[in-house]
């Protein structure tokens, strides 16, 4: 089908469909009427990771499930000293310890990376700044 669209002619060819007829029948306003359906209509399913309670899935095109690429698995930060806790309160207090520890390290790490910065850049200001904030750290 040739059409123009603000001058510029171009050929439209709609996608066909391929349409059959339902066994279904039902009556509109007192006429007897037949139902039809397209046949087959493509319908993309996504494809994506997911996860369901801890365990990782994928999906393909087709919709079915896949089984898990190999990765590597990530144990929690502290799994080693909360199984050697035990269990309840003394495991509790155990991991808020070592995650207090770990955050004291990471923020020492941070400033003293800082202040290498700051010696590079030649600022004495933010150099002393720095320095003070981490004596108060240790």
């Amino acid at each position: 089908m040739k059409l123009c669209y603000r001058g510029v002619n171009y050929d439209y060819n709609p996608p066909s469909l391929e349409v059959r007829e339902s066994e279904l029948t039902g009556t509109y306003r007192g006429r007897s009427m037949n139902f039809s359906y397209v046949s087959h209509v493509p319908v993309p399913q996504p494809v994506a990771n997911y996860t369901y309670r801890g365990v990782s899935y994928s999906t393909n095109v087709q919709g079915q499930i896949q089984p898990p690429t190999a990765t590597l698995e990530r144990l929690p930060v502290f799994a080693g000293r909360v199984a050697a806790a035990g269990t309840g309160l003394n495991a509790r207090r155990h991991l808020l310890k070592d995650a207090a520890e770990a955050h004291r390290v990471n923020i020492q790490q941070s400033i003293q990376h800082r202040i290498e910065v700051a010696r590079a850049q030649g600022n004495d200001q933010l150099l002393t700044q720095l320095e003070a904030e981490m004596h108060q750290l240790v």
